[in-house]
């Protein structure tokens, strides 16, 4: 599994479509979102996964999340994104929504749209391995060089404009 698997899977049947349609945001601006919001979430993840009652819970929203389909679920989103980020979850949206130029209310929506299917698609790609160890190799994937993460979002948004 690699991030560029993760954001496809995010992206791709039309999600994008389907989230600019509820917020009324173009496709580059929630693409934007979703570039800078995915290594928020796996730090997050790893970091609640550091703790073994975290890496406990961690694993089974992944279970839980495996077998559905991808699609928008705003209230299991908003859940998913409270749980992950906690206390941290308003720093975060305000974080994002000045990097990327969007409103906090956009960015919020765009995170709620894309964390069950963030956890459907970690769920049924993650071994048995740690959970932490797997969140680790993911993030050094994103960070190992500077311009990784920007080269995958570029292509699939490069796809998308295409279409």
């Amino acid at each position: 599994m690699d991030l560029s698997k993760i954001i496809g899977a995010l992206t791709g049947n039309d999600m994008i479509g389907e989230i600019s349609k509820n917020i009324n945001l173009d496709g580059s601006k929630i693409m934007s979102v979703i570039q800078a919001a995915i290594p928020k979430f796996l730090s997050a993840m790893q970091k609640n996964s550091s703790t073994s009652a975290g890496a406990a819970a961690l694993t089974q929203a992944l279970g839980d999340h495996a077998g559905q389909s991808l699609a928008i679920n705003l209230e299991d989103g908003k859940k998913i994104l409270s749980k992950v980020f906690g206390g941290d979850l308003s720093s975060v949206i305000a974080s994002l929504g000045k990097q990327t130029g969007t409103s906090n209310d956009q960015v919020s929506n765009i995170l709620a749209s894309i964390a069950p299917n963030l956890l459907s698609v970690l769920g049924k790609n993650a071994s048995t391995g740690n959970i932490g160890s797997i969140l680790g190799s993911l993030l050094g994937n994103s960070s190992n060089s500077g311009s990784g993460m920007g080269k995958v979002i570029g292509g699939l948004f490069g796809k998308l404009i295409k279409k």
